[in-house]
């Protein structure tokens, strides 16, 4: 999914730590096929587990997947609002952890890649408020209840007609809403968006991202060091084999 847009949306910019809507540029847009929205729905089971607001601050680092010392790394960039990462996680993610996560062969390094629009930031913002174990999980469930609260559309037509505020607060409660499928609970949800720090750390990832391995799209697998043209299961499993050698 790349993040090049398609069309003129409301964009999240950050300017004095104050977050704002951007009328007139063009900026990423996610493209929610309904094929591809089915397919996520009928694929992912989620387990829905307790995720409270954490206490301590908020994950400013990366989430490890597996045994921190495997020899080989998986980098994934992935963004909330994609498909193609939600699909990615429905299908290749499962047999990635079976066969190389859970015997020790390999570890995956999982990155927020941000779009440029409100829920993407507002549900990666969220995912980084929670306790460590329950990273995954909260991430899953946005994955799973992707097509029913990405509502672009709807948030344009609220931003054109009532504003940036209003906008703000219908992309916050329609991310809230999964986040409480997940225990979040609404004040601890308004608490975590508060915190500039966690989009600051969000912005400074993805720059990252980009000056480093010129990520451009999502999902971005990178099997050490090296950017994959594909993220098939094969193409995977052949990178890896090759990273062991």
């Amino acid at each position: 999914m790349t993040s090049k847009s398609t069309m003129l949306i409301a964009v999240i910019i950050i300017i004095g730590g104050g977050i704002y809507f951007a009328n007139e540029r063009q900026k990423s847009e996610i493209q929610t096929t309904n094929d591809v929205a089915q397919a996520q729905s009928e694929k992912m089971v989620v387990k829905i587990q307790p995720a409270e607001i954490s206490e301590a601050g908020f994950l400013d680092y990366d989430i490890i997947i597996g045994d921190k010392e495997a020899p080989v790394e998986i980098i994934e960039y992935a963004a909330i609002t994609c498909p193609h990462c939600a699909n990615f996680h429905a299908d290749i993610y499962p047999q990635l952890k079976e066969k190389f996560l859970d015997t020790g062969r390999a570890k995956l390094v999982y990155r927020n890649f941000i779009f440029d629009n409100p829920f993407d930031v507002f549900a990666a913002t969220l995912t980084r408020c929670v306790p460590e174990e329950n990273f995954l999980p909260t991430v899953e469930a946005f994955f799973h209840d992707q097509r029913d609260w990405n509502k672009l559309s709807e948030l344009k037509r609220i931003f054109e007609s009532d504003g940036r505020n209003a906008a703000i607060k219908f992309a916050q409660g329609e991310v809230t809403r999964v986040g409480g499928q997940a225990g979040i609970s609404t004040a601890g949800a308004q608490k975590c968006f508060d915190n500039k720090e966690v989009l600051n750390y969000l912005l400074k990832v993805r720059q990252e991202a980009v000056e480093t391995y010129q990520v451009n799209s999502t999902p971005t697998v990178i099997v050490n060091g090296i950017k994959m043209g594909q993220g098939d299961i094969a193409s995977l499993e052949k990178a890896i084999e090759a990273a062991e050698k």
